[in-house]
This record gives C-alpha cells, sequence and structure tokens, in this order.
C-alpha cells in the first residue's frame, strides 16, 4: 500500500494531473453529414479526480457505429448529459478505444497505474483526452497487446471470437467449415485466424476486383482463410455444384454461415450450408435485406439468428470479459496478428493540436474510406 501511495502522490503533484478534460461531443443527430453536429469542448470533470479511476486515452477508432449514431439512426445511443459545461445536454462520441490508467484511489486493487484498459460497455465516450470511471467492473485490461489491437479488441475481436465460438459446438477432428461474406473486414480477418487456431476451416468471400488474387493470397498466407472465392463464384450455381466439393474436401460440411452483407450474397452462402446449420447475421453492408428460400428453412433446418455484440454484453457482461481474456490468449500464443497493416493512422498532438485542428482530424476519420484509429500522441 505504501508503494502505491508514494506512486499515487508522485502523480498528483505532477504535471500529468489534468485541469480540464477535452472531448470531441454532439448534442444533436444529421443523417446527411453528421460531421456538423460535432464539436470539441474543453470543460472540467465533475468527478472528483483523486476518487476516480483517471484515464488517458491512448488511441480510438471510428466504427461505423459511431457514425450510425451520430446520424441517428443505431438502435443504441448515450444518453445525452450536462456534464460537460454546455447549454444542451450532449454526449461524448465514440465507443471503443484503449486508456491507460493514470491513478486510481486508494480502495482499488485490482488495476494498477500503467495498465492499459478498455471499457466493458458501447456508449461510454471514448473521443476524448481524458476519462474518469468510478468502477473497475466498468474496465476490462488489455495489457500485453499492441496498441492497434488493443483499440479494436472490443467491437472486431469480441464479435469475431464470439461469433466462431458461441453457436456451434465444432468437431476438430471433422472436415468442418465456416462460410462468410465480406473476407475482407477487420471481423472476418480475425475470424478465419481464430478458426484456423481451432482446427476449424474458413471459405471467405470477397467482391469481384481487377486485384484478387493478390488479395485472396494474403487473406489465406497472413490472415489464415483456407479458402477465398469471388462473389462472382458464390453466386454460381455450376462453381456450387462441381468446383466447391473438390475445394471442400470429402465428407465435409459447412456448419456456420457468418452474414454482414445481406442480399444476393448472403442468399448464396446460406445455400452452401449443410443441413441443421446456422446462419449469423451482424451487418448488412448492402443496405439489402436479408432474404431467404423457403426450403432451406423446411428442408435443411436452416437457423438463421442475428448477433450484436452490444446488446450480448449488456445481457451477459462476464461473457464479454471472459472473451477479451481468451483473445489475449489467443495474441500471447500468436495465433493473431496486428491489425496495423490495415490501420490508417490519425495522429492527435495532444499538447499541440488546437481544437479545430482536432476537429478536422475527426472530420476526416470520418469521411475517408478504410480502417481510421487516432492515435493520441502524448
Amino acid at each position: 500500500m505504501q508503494a502505491f501511495s508514494s506512486t499515487f502522490r508522485r502523480l498528483m503533484s505532477s504535471k500529468q494531473l489534468p485541469k480540464s478534460f477535452k472531448s470531441v461531443i454532439y448534442s444533436a443527430h444529421d443523417i446527411a453529414d453528421c460531421t456538423q453536429v460535432l464539436k470539441v469542448q474543453n470543460y472540467v470533470p465533475k468527478e472528483r479526480l483523486e476518487e476516480s479511476i483517471l484515464l488517458r486515452t491512448l488511441a480510438f477508432p471510428i466504427n461505423p457505429s459511431d457514425i450510425n449514431q451520430l446520424q441517428g439512426v443505431y438502435p443504441s445511443k448515450p444518453e445525452k448529459v450536462l456534464d460537460y459545461s454546455t447549454k444542451e445536454p450532449s454526449a461524448i462520441a465514440g465507443n471503443e478505444g484503449v486508456f491507460e490508467v493514470l491513478s486510481v484511489p486508494r480502495e482499488e486493487s485490482s488495476l494498477k497505474v500503467g495498465d492499459w484498459v478498455i471499457p466493458l460497455h458501447s456508449n461510454t465516450g471514448t473521443w476524448s483526452n481524458y476519462r474518469t470511471f468510478m468502477d473497475s467492473k466498468s474496465l476490462i485490461k488489455v495489457n500485453g497487446l499492441d496498441l492497434y489491437s488493443a483499440a479494436t479488441i472490443s467491437v472486431n475481436g469480441c464479435t469475431a471470437y464470439q461469433l466462431v465460438n458461441d453457436y456451434i459446438d465444432w468437431d476438430p477432428k471433422g472436415n468442418e467449415w465456416l462460410i462468410q461474406n465480406a473476407g475482407t473486414s477487420g471481423v472476418s480477418k480475425i475470424v478465419t485466424q481464430i478458426a484456423k487456431a481451432n482446427g476449424i476451416k474458413t471459405l471467405s468471400v470477397i467482391r469481384d476486383r481487377d486485384n484478387f488474387e493478390e488479395v485472396a493470397k494474403e487473406l489465406e498466407q497472413r490472415y489464415g482463410a483456407t479458402k477465398v472465392i469471388s462473389e462472382s463464384q458464390n453466386s454460381d450455381k455450376h462453381f456450387s455444384a462441381s468446383e466447391l466439393p473438390q475445394i471442400l474436401g470429402p465428407n465435409a460440411k459447412i456448419r456456420l454461415a457468418l452474414n454482414s452483407v445481406g442480399g444476393k450474397s448472403s442468399a448464396s452462402i446460406a445455400r452452401k450450408l449443410s443441413p441443421n446449420s446456422t446462419m449469423l447475421t451482424y451487418g448488412g453492408m448492402s443496405k439489402q435485406p436479408v432474404t431467404l428460400p423457403t426450403s432451406l428453412f423446411i428442408f435443411n433446418g436452416l437457423k438463421s439468428l442475428g448477433y450484436w455484440i452490444t446488446e450480448n454484453t449488456k445481457k451477459e457482461p462476464d461473457s464479454k470479459v471472459a472473451t477479451v481474456k481468451k483473445i489475449l490468449k489467443l495474441y500471447e500464443n500468436g495465433h493473431l496478428v496486428s491489425p496495423e497493416p490495415d490501420v490508417n493512422v490519425l495522429e492527435w498532438d495532444v499538447d499541440e493540436f488546437s481544437d479545430e485542428q482536432l476537429l478536422n482530424l475527426v472530420k476526416k476519420g470520418i469521411k475517408d474510406s478504410g480502417k481510421n484509429v487516432v492515435v493520441l500522441k502524448w
């Protein structure tokens, strides 16, 4: 306890203790241009820092769900409050990020200064330089990860792990497969790695493109996909009847389909499932409905379910904690690689950036395609 107390006193007397916080906030929504609702707010936190878990932000991604929240179309939204010295109730943007513990109350024993943590729940607001939490149970330690893995483990990592492991009782000795569309997505890349570590084979479907062979080779060699096929092949009845059986091999069972596209693509992957299998829909990038043949339900015993990590965590918070711990083991054992090569880094110089520069940086991350991660330079 004495060692901790001296650490706490050194921190409290140093320049690390912030006099004010800076956050990207919003009080309204705009579906046409959500960047218009954002502003940078400087404020004195209402919490007493010596009684709170004080965190500084290391990095946060700009996810599609964050943008949908700003647009007002996402089913889960944070409560808008008057805690940030604003005239109107506001919320801090962002649902995911990784933080470093700067100080903890004397009675708090599960965290220490220097730990890396992520919030357990969504809607906590991550687009900020500092945050405070009153309860360590609202945080999950992610020590040992690189910055980009830690910043994205809560959504992509946990989604991928639960999709693979929570719905099917796999037989590692059998020739068992899962099929997924959007094979180049962040979730899909983690799915293939987790599946490979568990002896599950993966058939990843990607959009037709000029450099198809190059992309397919990277997905197979770097991310562990067993086989990559195009959407044209996915919808081709001749391919499914003649070529696909040769790819799968003898006694193959495709037991799980992971759908994040919808439309024609979702029907095509569902048709490839073995009898009494499951399709999980966790996204709809095509913005087209999931329309499935009646025969798949009647004659093939298809089970079609929706998946949402936010709702899963609300219902069973402990499952999120357990999932993160298992993913940490996969990284530790070399079964997962960092998403860093796929990340577009946007650097926020905490000491030098004006509010306008920070706002423009975030707006750029919203408007630019790809996986954008804001990294704070302290």
